[in-house]
C-alpha cells in the first residue's frame, strides 16, 4: 500500500477524495444545456453506466473511433491508454497488451488480454487484424477479469460490440479514398421483416497498395486487398430476444512490415562488411519509407464465425445462452525472413484454429432480492479449440554460397537445392486441442444505501493435449533441429476470484477498493529448438523435455474513484493499481528461435486517470493519463545479451512493452452553419507514448530503448440536413513523427558476425518502421 499512498499524493485522486466530502449540492451549477454523454457497458454481464461499475474501463463508441480515425485494433491505443497493439513480420504473432502485459501470438502461448466480439471469445489475437466493421462500440477492462471472463483475461479483455438491427429500413453508404492509394467502400442496411424480427447486414471492401518502397525491386509493398461481411438477425418474441449473427473477413494481400537496419546496433567495421557483402547492405535510413531487402510474400487470411445469443426473461431475471463458431486460417509467405538483398530464405507459417464456445447465464434483477440487499450473474461455460500451426523455410539461391562453408558441403547443398528447388527444407507442424469447463458467480451486496461489496469466484478446468513435428534437411540443422514428440496431457485446475468494496458518499461519486486475480494455464513450446528442446534414450523413449511450461497466475489490488461534477459536465474517474504476476511466461531467444519459460515474478504499478469535461454544448475535452512502474522482482536466470551470451539477472528491470507514461488529449467541437440545415464536426487528438523497451525479448538491452513519440490527428466533418449526408477529411500522424514500434534481433546476426559484445554496437537490429502520415477524404450517404 506504500505504492498507493505516494501515488495519491499530488494526484488527481486526492483532489477528486476532498471534493467527495463537499455536499452534492454544492456543486451543482446553471444548467449550460451540457452533459458528459452517458456511457453504457457490459464489463458485468449487464447493462450499466459506467460511472457506476468498480471496474478500470476505456469504453469509447463507433462514432468516437470514427471521429479519432481509429480505423483497426492497431489504432486503438490512441483513445484508450494503457492499451498497446503490435505485429512482427508475420500478422499472425499480434502483440495485444493491457498495462504492459501482453502475448506476441505466433505461437501456442494463451494470451494475457481476452478478446471478445459480441460475447463471444476470440482465441487468437491474429485473427481480428481487420477494419473494424459497423461497430457500436469497444470496451477496454483493465485487469484481471477473471471471474466473469475467464482464464486468459489475467491482466484485461477486450471487449467489440457489432451494431443491432433497426426496427424502420434505413442504412448508409460511405466511399473513402486515402493516401497511398487506399479506397474504401462500406455500408450497412437495416431490413424490418416483420413486426418482430429485424435484419442488419453490413460489409466492407478496401483496396490498399501500401507505403513501402523497395529499393532492391521497385516495388510497393505492405497493401491488401480487403472485404468483410456481417448479417444479423434480432427476433423480439415477447418475454424471449434472440440475436444471430454470421460474418466472415478475407485480407489478400503481401502482409509485408518494412524492418529497416539499425546502423548504430553494429560496429562500423562490421556495417561496412554488410554493406560490401551483400549487395549495399539493408536500408538504415530508420526515417523513411524505403526499404532494401530480398522480398517474396503473399498472405491470405481467414476469418468466419455463426453465433447465437438467446436471452429469456424469467419473471425478473434472465437467461442467456450464447453458442458460437469460429474458424480462422492464415497462410502467410514472408521473406526474404534475413532481411538482406539478396534471396537467402523464405518462411510460410500456416495457422488454423476452429473453436467453440457455449455459455449459459443467469442474470437476476438488479437490486431486487433480499429486499434490495442482493443481486447476482452467474454461468456456466465450455470452450474448444484445435489450434494447427505450421511453419516452412524455404532456401533460397543464394542460401548454400552464405550460409553454408566452402566445401563439400556447400557442393552438397547446391546439389540439394537443385534437385528440389529448396522448398520446404524445414517442415514444423504443431498440433494442440484445448477443452475448458468453467462455473462462475459474481453478487453484489448491498449492505446501504452508499455501501456495497462485490464477490465472485470462477471454477476453471483446462485440459491440453498435442503433438509436435520438426523435419529439416542437412543443410537447415543449424536453424531446426529434427524432433518429434507428443505432448504429455496436460490438465489443470484453478480458482479465481473478486472481492470489491464500493461506497458512494454522493449519488455522482463513488470510491471503490478492488482485489481481483487472473491466470493463464500452462502449455506447450511451438518454436524449434537448437539443440532439440527434447531428448530421448536409445530407444526413442523421452527422457526430458523443455516443451512444457506452466501457468502464470495473476493478483490484481486497485483503489479508485468515479466521479461526475458540475451538473454532470465533468467526469473524473482515477484508479491506482498493482499487479503481481507469478510464473511469468516470456520467450527467451538462442539466436534462431523462441522458447516459452516461466521467466519469474514480475510487478506492474501505477494509476490511470481518464476524464471527459462538456463545459458548454457541443463541446468536449477528454484525455486520460498512465502512470506505469514496471520491474521483474524475481528472474534470475533470463537471456543474456547476443554476443554476450550466458544468462543474466534482471530483477528491477521493466518488462517490454512498459512505458511509464502513456495518454491522449482529444478535442470535440460541433457547430451549426447558419439556417441551412447544415453543422460542421471537427475532432482534434494527441496521444503520446514515453521511452520503452520494444524488444521481442526481455534482456534489458539498452538498444531496444525506444524514444518516446506522439501522434497527431484530426477529422474535419460537413453533414447535410437532417444528417442525410456528410463529407469529411482525416489524417493521422500529421506530423510524420519517426518512433520504434518494435525491435527485432538479425536474424542468424551471429553467423553473419554481427554480434561484438561490446557496447556501442553490439547486436544488430532491425526496427519496424512506423506508419507515416496519411490523409483521406470520406463521403456518406443516409438513408
Amino acid at each position: 500500500m506504500s505504492m498507493i499512498h505516494s501515488c495519491l499524493r499530488g494526484t488527481p485522486l486526492a483532489l477528486a477524495t476532498a471534493l467527495a466530502t463537499v455536499p452534492a449540492a454544492a456543486q451543482q451549477v446553471p444548467a449550460t444545456g451540457a452533459t458528459v454523454e452517458e456511457i453504457v457497458v457490459t464489463a458485468q454481464k449487464r447493462a450499466e453506466n459506467i460511472q457506476d461499475v468498480p471496474i478500470s474501463i476505456a469504453a469509447v463508441s463507433g462514432e468516437k473511433m470514427e471521429s479519432a480515425n481509429v480505423m483497426t485494433v492497431m489504432d486503438l491505443g490512441r483513445v484508450a491508454t494503457n492499451f498497446q497493439t503490435v505485429r512482427s513480420s508475420n500478422t499472425g504473432s499480434t502483440r495485444i497488451g493491457i498495462r504492459g502485459v501482453g502475448s506476441l501470438a505466433n505461437t501456442l502461448i494463451e494470451p494475457s488480454v481476452a478478446v471478445f466480439v459480441d460475447g463471444v471469445y476470440v482465441p487468437r489475437s491474429g485473427s481480428i487484424l481487420g477494419a473494424f466493421l459497423d461497430i457500436d462500440g469497444v470496451e477496454v477492462l483493465r485487469g484481471p477479469q477473471g471471474t466473469l471472463f475467464g482464464r486468459n483475461a489475467s491482466v484485461g479483455a477486450l471487449s467489440i460490440r457489432s451494431a443491432l438491427p433497426q426496427k424502420e429500413f434505413s442504412g448508409e453508404v460511405s466511399g473513402e479514398a486515402g493516401s497511398f492509394d487506399r479506397y474504401k467502400l462500406s455500408g450497412h442496411v437495416n431490413l424490418p421483416i416483420t413486426e418482430n424480427v429485424s435484419a442488419r447486414i453490413a460489409g466492407m471492401g478496401q483496396w490498399y497498395d501500401g507505403p513501402w518502397k523497395n529499393r532492391f525491386d521497385g516495388k510497393t509493398y505492405g497493401g491488401s486487398d480487403d472485404v468483410a461481411v456481417r448479417g444479423t438477425i434480432k427476433a423480439d418474441l415477447g418475454n424471449l430476444e434472440w440475436i444471430v449473427r454470421g460474418d466472415f473477413t478475407r485480407l489478400d494481400g503481401d502482409g509485408v512490415a518494412n524492418f529497416d537496419f539499425d546502423p548504430t546496433s553494429v560496429a562500423p567495421a562490421r556495417l561496412a562488411f554488410l554493406q560490401a557483402a551483400f549487395n549495399g547492405g539493408p536500408d538504415t535510413n530508420l526515417n523513411d519509407r524505403v526499404m532494401n531487402q530480398s522480398v517474396a510474400s503473399g498472405l491470405v487470411d481467414k476469418n468466419w464465425g455463426v453465433s447465437s445469443t438467446a436471452s429469456l426473461d424469467v419473471g425478473d431475471s434472465t437467461l442467456r445462452l450464447i453458442n458460437s463458431y469460429r474458424k480462422w486460417t492464415n497462410d502467410q509467405l514472408d521473406g526474404d525472413i534475413i532481411f538482406l538483398p539478396v534471396p537467402l530464405a523464405t518462411r510460410r507459417s500456416l495457422f488454423n484454429s476452429g473453436s467453440q464456445n457455449h455459455e449459459l447465464q443467469f442474470i437476476s434483477p438488479e437490486r431486487k432480492w433480499l429486499g434490495g440487499h442482493l443481486d447476482m450473474v452467474a454461468g456456466l461455460y465450455y470452450f474448444e479449440e484445435k489450434f494447427a500451426l505450421g511453419e516452412q523455410l524455404n532456401l533460397a539461391s543464394q542460401y548454400c554460397n552464405v550460409l553454408v562453408p566452402a566445401g563439400p558441403g556447400r557442393t552438397a547443398c547446391a546439389a540439394y537445392y537443385a534437385s528440389t528447388g529448396g522448398t520446404a527444407a524445414t517442415d514444423q507442424d504443431v498440433f494442440q486441442k484445448v477443452r475448458s469447463v468453467a462455473a462462475y458467480a459474481q453478487g453484489n451486496i448491498y449492505i446501504s444505501d452508499a455501501l456495497s461489496l462485490t464477490l465472485g469466484g470462477r471454477w476453471t478446468n483446462d485440459r491440453k493435449r498435442g503433438t509436435y513435428s520438426q523435419v529439416s534437411s542437412p543443410f537447415t540443422q543449424a536453424i531446426r533441429a529434427p524432433e518429434v514428440l507428443t505432448y504429455p496431457g496436460l490438465s489443470e485446475s484453478r480458482f479465481t476470484y473478486r472481492i470489491s468494496l464500493n461506497y458512494k458518499p454522493a449519488d455522482d461519486v463513488m470510491l471503490f477498493a478492488n482485489h481481483s486475480t487472473g491466470y493463464k494455464s500452462g502449455g506447450y513450446n511451438s518454436g524449434g529448438g537448437v539443440p532439440a528442446l527434447s531428448t530421448f534414450d536409445a530407444n526413442g523413449n523421452l527422457i526430458s523435455t523443455r516443451r512444457v511450461f506452466d501457468r502464470e497466475t495473476v493478483k490484481n489490488y486497485e483503489v479508485g474513484i468515479k466521479s461526475s461534477w458540475l451538473d454532470r459536465t465533468l467526469t473524473a474517474n482515477l484508479t491506482l493499481y498493482r499487479m503481481d504476476i507469478s510464473g511469468f511466461q516470456d520467450r527467451a531467444f538462442d539466436g534462431v528461435s523462441f522458447v516459452v519459460r516461466n521467466a519469474g515474478n514480475l510487478r506492474q504499478q501505477g494509476f490511470e486517470f481518464d476524464m471527459v469535461m462538456a463545459p458548454v454544448r457541443n463541446f468536449s475535452v477528454s484525455s486520460s493519463i498512465a502512470y506505469l512502474d514496471s520491474a521483474f522482482t524475481n528472474f534470475p536466470n533470463a537471456s543474456g545479451l547476443p554476443g554476450v551470451g550466458g544468462t543474466q539477472d534482471l530483477k528491477g528491470k521493466p518488462n517490454s512493452f512498459s512505458p511509464k507514461w502513456s495518454g491522449n488529449v482529444a478535442v470535440d467541437w460541433k457547430g451549426d452553419i447558419g439556417s441551412s440545415g447544415l453543422n460542421w464536426a471537427a475532432n482534434a487528438n494527441v496521444s503520446f507514448v514515453s521511452d520503452q523497451y520494444v524488444g521481442t525479448v526481455n534482456d534489458a538491452n539498452p538498444q531496444s530503448i525506444a524514444d518516446g513519440y506522439a501522434l497527431l490527428g484530426a477529422r474535419l466533418t460537413l453533414n447535410g440536413p437532417s444528417d442525410r449526408w456528410s463529407l469529411a477529411v482525416f489524417g493521422s500522424n500529421l506530423t510524420n513523427t519517426h518512433y520504434r514500434p518494435l525491435a527485432v534481433y538479425q536474424p542468424l546476426g551471429g553467423a553473419l558476425g554481427l554480434n561484438n559484445g561490446v557496447f556501442p554496437g553490439s547486436t544488430a537490429n532491425r526496427i519496424l518502421a512506423n506508419e507515416p502520415r496519411t490523409y483521406g477524404v470520406t463521403g456518406t450517404v443516409r438513408f
